[in-house]
């Protein structure tokens, strides 16, 4: 054990009490490498830490900031790290888990620290100062107050350039469910509500500088396999130079649920070609893919982000304006100001743009057409949905918690419960329960974030059966890595024919199923559900970005293969830790996998609480989907997993096979069969 911690991992973890105002170290190699890093280690750390009991914002919760053995290194992807803690956005709260990226990770290994373990709550708002191995409590009330943008320089005036921050806004000071903690301006823990987490503790950044190094055990063989990699996410294979950052994207968010032609085809493209804006590609830590781009228009309107921090209210954006083109200068702002403020643009997305209305109203269209919301009792130009003029007020509302603002901080479902629960007439209730009903699609508790919108999306009329399933049984969405196995969309169609028969016969190969990848048949998708769960868990322990994640089917290759075995290449090649690529994914998917079920099933998370079947699910599915198929996937899933299939509780004998003895011991001992 000592001698794996010597390449990838720096080997110590720091413990800051904020109640006592005290920091301790210890050792990674506790965790390590039975857990890996990241993900792992961050809920293993959470199960032994954060108890059923402890609420969100308790000063016993935890916020553990956790990266893993690549991070920092040479490999490819590699600035990504995992924040984990009890999320104040579900309901109730219970385990979440966040995989952000940009440069902090990184800069945390050079400090000297494998994870951060955050503790208690201090008496006045402080920062955590971190460099060179030695870490500092400081008083913070010249950047208590200001947004992520104020703060982020009034940090590199303190520090400099090369300092990296994690940071809330007032949303995360003001306890708003859906508040992010920001690193970069580009970056975020964009779910869960961690921003909360963090403002509840009075901690307002965690800053990092170092100058230390990462051993890694084959330095030769990771820059061959970060060429490798770049090779195959933004270079066609015969040629020799790299392609145009653009091209690169589109290679990704065409996965990505976005309605629009990407930038050029779309109105900021443009003010691009017109002079009246401007853009640059940058990218996260060891990244060749470089997908973040930045705008500044003539105005002074700036902004920008990874595709989904630009697209998030495209549809009310274009009906407002009424052009022949989407995607204008309103949506960067949008995006500028969830950053700036500190609110999670995918989860305030939830707010004006729920996935299952791509193409039409929002639910804030919904209740202003209904009449719930006029401006009278909102304070609010709902005349200008769609604008800027709209958008301004509507963020700064939530993140001060000012009027309306009071109670749309509470998050989504929370909020448009009490609309429902507020109405003064039959009607108003009526109205309101309907926009409930569609909009969430859900009924209490929810032990994921986006359980709401979990059988949303732009193709939810058609036959999507490891999309419904990975989303269904999980921690959160997993569809980063969902189309690893699928996607035809960005290869050419004189291929196509050749990529379905690959598919199938890799589909028999893997799952013994040729339907495997089909999604018009539950054939082998409990197999492909339960892989793409360990490819997820796989990515965040190392760990690499999900979006450049090699697939097991690349446009860029002559035969059309990818590399899936690419996790545990980095992995050996980085700290010479031995591990064959099916004991891999046993090590890091699957162990992850069970003991993450089993947090939540200690927070009393069910089988039952995995789909909740209500009218709305009958009508959306009714052409492919009825409840009695689905229990039936269902139970070869857990039966696959080694859980039991009434209850979904992870079986005694499954955990010990995976070295989780003593997980399964507290189980039994809350009385809960295992």
């Amino acid at each position: 054990m000592s001698m794996a911690m010597g390449y990838g991992w720096v080997g110590k973890i720091l413990r800051v009490d904020l109640t006592k105002g005290i920091t301790g170290e210890e050792s990674t190699a506790r965790y390590a490498p039975k857990f890996i890093g990241g993900r792992a280690i961050a809920a293993r750390i959470y199960w032994e830490e954060v108890m059923p009991e402890i609420g969100a914002f308790d000063p016993e919760n935890r916020l553990i900031i956790m990266t893993g053995p690549a991070t920092g290194t040479l490999g490819p992807g590699v600035g990504r790290f995992s924040i984990a803690s009890k999320s104040p956005d579900t309901i109730p709260d219970c385990y979440f888990y966040s995989a952000p990226s940009g440069h902090f990770g990184p800069e945390l290994k050079f400090a000297g620290y494998d994870g951060i373990i955050v503790q208690g709550k201090a008496a006045k708002p402080v920062y955590l100062w971190i460099n060179d191995g030695r870490a500092e409590i400081v008083d913070a009330h010249r950047l208590w107050g200001l947004t992520t943008r104020e703060a982020d320089t009034e940090i590199e005036r303190l520090y400099g350039k090369r300092a990296r921050a994690l940071l809330i806004g007032p949303a995360g000071e003001n306890l708003c469910r859906e508040a992010v903690i920001t690193t970069g301006l580009a970056a975020a823990a964009g779910e869960g509500g961690f921003g909360a987490v963090m403002g509840s503790k009075k901690l307002k950044a965690v800053v990092v500088l170092g100058t230390g190094a990462i051993g890694v055990a084959q330095p030769r063989e990771v820059v061959d396999l970060h060429d490798r990699f770049a090779r195959m996410v933004t270079r066609q294979p015969e040629g020799l130079e790299q392609q145009n950052p653009r091209r690169a994207i589109q290679h990704f968010t065409q996965t990505r649920p976005i309605v629009v032609p990407f930038i050029d085809d779309s109105a900021i493209g443009d003010e691009i070609a017109k002079g009246r804006a401007v853009r640059r590609w940058g990218g996260c830590f060891g990244c060749p893919v470089s997908c973040i781009q930045a705008y500044r228009f003539d105005d002074g309107v700036s902004g920008g982000g990874q595709c989904n921090e630009i697209s998030n209210v495209v549809e009310e954006e274009w009906r407002f304006y009424k052009r022949d083109k989407k995607l204008g200068k309103d949506c960067v702002e949008f995006g500028f100001l969830c950053q700036e403020l500190g609110l999670s643009v995918t989860q305030v997305m939830g707010h004006l743009y729920p996935r299952h209305k791509l193409h039409g109203s929002t639910w804030a269209r919904l209740l202003i057409d209904a009449g719930l919301w006029t401006e009278a009792n909102t304070g609010l130009p709902v005349d200008k949905m769609g604008s800027g003029d709209f958008f301004r007020p509507y963020l700064k509302k939530i993140a001060y918690r000012e009027g309306i603002g009071n109670a749309l901080a509470e998050g989504q479902t929370r909020y448009l419960k009490s609309v429902v629960d507020d109405a003064k007439t039959d009607e108003e209730r009526r109205k309101a329960l309907e926009i409930f009903q569609e909009v969430t699609q859900k009924n209490e508790p929810s032990y994921t974030v986006h359980w709401q919108n979990h059988v949303a999306g732009p193709h939810a009329g058609a036959p999507r059966w490891s999309w419904l399933l990975t989303i269904t049984t999980g921690v959160r969405r997993e569809n980063h890595v969902e189309q690893s196995l699928k996607g035809e969309g960005h290869f050419p169609p004189d291929r196509h024919e050749e990529l379905s028969r690959m598919r199938q016969e890799l589909g028999l190969k893997m799952f013994g199923s040729r339907w495997a990848f089909d999604e018009s048949t539950p054939d082998g998708k409990a197999g492909v559900t339960i892989h793409l769960q360990h490819r997820a868990a796989e990515s965040d322990s190392l760990p690499i970005c999900r979006f450049a994640l090699p697939r097991e089917f690349c446009v860029y290759t002559p035969d059309l293969l990818g590399d899936s075995s690419y996790g545990p290449k980095l992995f050996r090649a980085v700290t010479g830790v031995e591990m064959s690529d099916s004991r891999w994914l046993e090590e890091v998917g699957e162990r992850t996998c069970n003991l993450e079920r089993a947090i939540q099933v200690r927070e009393g998370r069910r089988r039952n609480h995995d789909i909740s079947w209500n009218n709305y699910h009958r009508k959306l599915f009714s052409s492919w989907l009825d409840e009695k198929r689905l229990n039936l996937v269902m139970d070869d899933y857990y039966t696959m997993r080694g859980w039991h299939v009434e209850t979904g509780i992870p079986k005694k004998e499954k955990l010990t096979e995976l070295g989780l003895e003593d997980v399964a011991e507290e189980l039994a001992g809350r009385g809960i069969p295992v």
